[in-house]
């Protein structure tokens, strides 16, 4: 650390000043680069280092949110910010211990502190969560299969059944040859059944019974438990189906309807792919998950769905899935939606082209597509290894491995898309995982493309979003950067939906 001169000092004030311009206008991106300016001339002020804290978070930097507040309070240990910040990047690392510790600095100083208190107890509940785990004997200690042992009966006696009018469902309850439950088979669904549910009931803010929602969850889970890890589509001999893919929808219900709309339905004819993060963040994530639920009963072979980062406990307890489900329904129909997530496919593979992912590529420079159709998936992820990468890894621009700015996961380069894709003898990656202003991006030299699906990300962010065709000879080359005659890239705006905000029903949200 130098001593930087008067002008140094006063140029950097200025680049700070302009950073938290941008953060009022949710540019964080360009809140970093001047925040980093600052800091290049000056590096001797906290707060421009936890100014830049808050940036990353608001992009999910977390590691490097972490990293800024620790420089911070190296400077200034009485900076509030830079703990309360460094806490809810420890929240957002899953390391609770730590933040609970920075989160009770703050409520020393500052003990009416709402967000510091919602923080504090919920890192204390997800303490005694992980210690109850580890006594009874580690994570799966209650493998116990809610959709398949549920008894639909049990919800015959709630208020919300009898009080219902709607199109009807009729259920099948299924039993092994023990004769104990094993699940639930919805014999009718229906477009209209789906119709009623989306125009009035969810867009009327309405929600259905939960023996309803207890049925289509079991039903969907069912046909994801019999789906491979790897799901294998193609319409290369069928010229008339076209495959779309999309990437994260994060609850934004209204967006994900308006996507139907622009692009088409669900039909024989037209397959789409959505490629995880489908709940959290938004708070219509339950109605997404019901209609995508809905449509995967109608239509086994033309919706699939991969699983996301965001469909695991530890997100939903932060990001909002979990508290959403308990309010419109209950906790036991959480239960049924984490069991349901353990069950999704982790990656698909198109035309044998195309390998779909929601996070990026493997750490192990010699893994294929065999190793990924051998994982265990049906449980929580680990910290580490294959089935993490999947769900978690990020493109760089530098050659070969790096830290993840996340914090979890880790980046790869150009050099290790191309050496996979030759190894696998495809011809591009796609994934989503990461906001891209323009909704998609090809990287890595064209070889990988990122598809963003959830335009306004978060109420916030203005960015677009992008969905990918899968159109064998009738792509569209030159048209939003794309170089595949068999791809058709369209965008597509956010729309208006009622005035409730991301993460509405969160009691532990720390207003990422």
């Amino acid at each position: 650390m130098t001593d930087p001169s008067t002008a140094d000092k006063e140029n950097a004030m200025k680049f700070k000043d302009g950073g938290n311009v941008y953060i009022k206008q949710q540019n964080f991106p360009k809140a970093i680069e001047l925040y980093t300016k600052a800091i290049e001339l000056d590096s001797t002020v906290s707060i421009f280092y936890s100014n830049r804290a808050l940036a990353h978070i608001k992009m999910d930097n977390f590691q490097s949110g972490a990293n800024d507040c620790n420089d911070a309070i190296k400077l200034d240990n009485n900076n509030i910010k830079a703990y309360h910040r460094r806490g809810m990047c420890e929240v957002g690392l899953l390391e609770f211990k730590k933040a609970k510790n920075d989160f009770a600095i703050v409520l020393k100083v500052k003990p009416n502190d709402a967000t510091a208190k919602r923080g504090l107890t919920m890192c204390e509940r997800f303490i005694r969560e992980e210690r109850f785990k580890k006594a009874i004997g580690g994570d799966d200690f209650e493998k116990i299969n809610f959709c398949q042992t549920i008894n639909l009966s049990s919800f015959d006696a709630n208020a919300d059944l009898s009080k219902y009018n709607g199109k009807t469902l009729e259920f099948e309850q299924l039993k092994n040859d023990k004769d104990e439950n094993d699940g639930v088979l919805i014999n009718n669904m229906s477009q209209e059944f789906i119709s009623y549910m989306v125009n009035d009931l969810f867009l009327k803010g309405k929600q259905l019974p939960k023996k309803y929602v207890a049925g289509i969850i079991s039903h969907a889970e069912r046909l994801f438990r019999q789906e491979p890890t790897l799901v294998e589509i193609s319409n290369t001999d069928k010229p008339d189906v076209k495959i779309s893919v999309c990437g994260d929808t994060h609850g934004q219900f209204y967006d994900v309807l308006n996507i139907f709309k622009k692009y088409g339905k669900i039909s024989p004819n037209h397959t789409y792919l959505f490629n995880g993060d489908f709940v959290d963040r938004g708070s219509w994530s339950c109605e997404v998950a019901l209609l995508f639920y809905c449509l995967k009963i109608l239509f086994p072979q033309n919706i699939y769905l991969n699983r996301g980062n965001h469909e695991t406990d530890n997100m939903n307890k932060v990001y909002g899935f979990e508290d959403e489900c308990k309010h419109k329904y209950s906790e036991r129909i959480f239960d049924m939606f984490s069991q349901s997530f353990e069950s999704l496919p982790l990656a698909t593979l198109i035309n044998n082209d195309y390998l779909v992912m929601h996070g990026g590529l493997p750490k192990d420079e010699e893994s294929t597509i065999a190793d990924i159709k051998a994982i265990d998936r049906f449980k929580q992820p680990p910290r580490e290894g294959l089935f993490m990468d999947l769900l978690w890894a990020d493109p760089q621009s530098a050659d070969g491995f790096g830290p993840s700015q996340r914090g979890l996961g880790f980046s790869f380069g150009p050099d290790i898309t191309a050496q996979y894709l030759e190894r696998n003898n495809l011809k591009k990656i796609f994934r989503s995982h990461e906001v891209r202003m323009g909704g998609a991006e090809f990287e890595h030299n064209k070889k990988l493309i990122t598809v963003f699906s959830a335009p306004n990300y978060c109420d916030s962010q203005l960015n677009k979003g992008a969905i990918i065709h899968v159109v064998p000879g009738k792509g569209k080359v030159d048209v939003n950067d794309n170089d595949d005659e068999d791809l058709d890239i369209e965008l597509f705006e956010h729309v208006e939906h009622p005035d409730i905000k991301p993460m509405a029903y969160s009691n532990g949200g720390l207003g990422f």
